[in-house]
């Protein structure tokens, strides 16, 4: 009986390693799809957060630039396009805009950038961000 029970198990055992043969191949396949994935997914995060910050920086620098005592607004707004276009691709300043307002004896400039997050690449392709900065012109 013990020979029969042993014969069985072998069977049992030689079926089990042939359904699993050739499985690691898919596995991997697999396995390595989803990683390529993932890893893809965060460069793209990681660049879209970086168009972010850039483009806030570049509407911050143009604000301050535009509240000098010597500039305009329109001072404002050609250095938040130049900081943009050698910083990102040209397509993202297409839409820079700048106000002013008074507050009491000083002026607030307002650089507003008005784009569209990369969505594949650095092509601004993808849905609108807004940002803006803004900057003091005392006196």
């Amino acid at each position: 009986m013990r020979r029969a029970s042993n014969g069985k198990r072998r069977q049992i055992l030689r079926l089990m390693c042939e359904e699993t043969r050739g499985s690691a191949v898919a596995e991997f396949v697999m396995i390595t799809t989803l990683l390529v994935v993932i890893a893809l997914t965060l460069i793209q995060l990681a660049l879209v957060l970086h168009v972010r910050n850039t483009l806030t920086d570049a509407a911050a620098g143009g604000a301050h630039y535009g509240a000098l005592a010597n500039r305009s607004e329109a001072d404002a707004r050609s250095r938040a396009q130049l900081l943009i276009t050698e910083s990102l691709h040209g397509g993202f300043a297409q839409n820079v805009g700048v106000s002013s307002t008074n507050v009491g004896k000083n002026r607030i400039i307002t650089v507003s950038v008005d784009t569209h997050v990369p969505l594949i690449g650095l092509l601004p392709n993808g849905w609108n961000l807004h940002v803006q900065g803004e900057a003091v012109r005392y006196g």
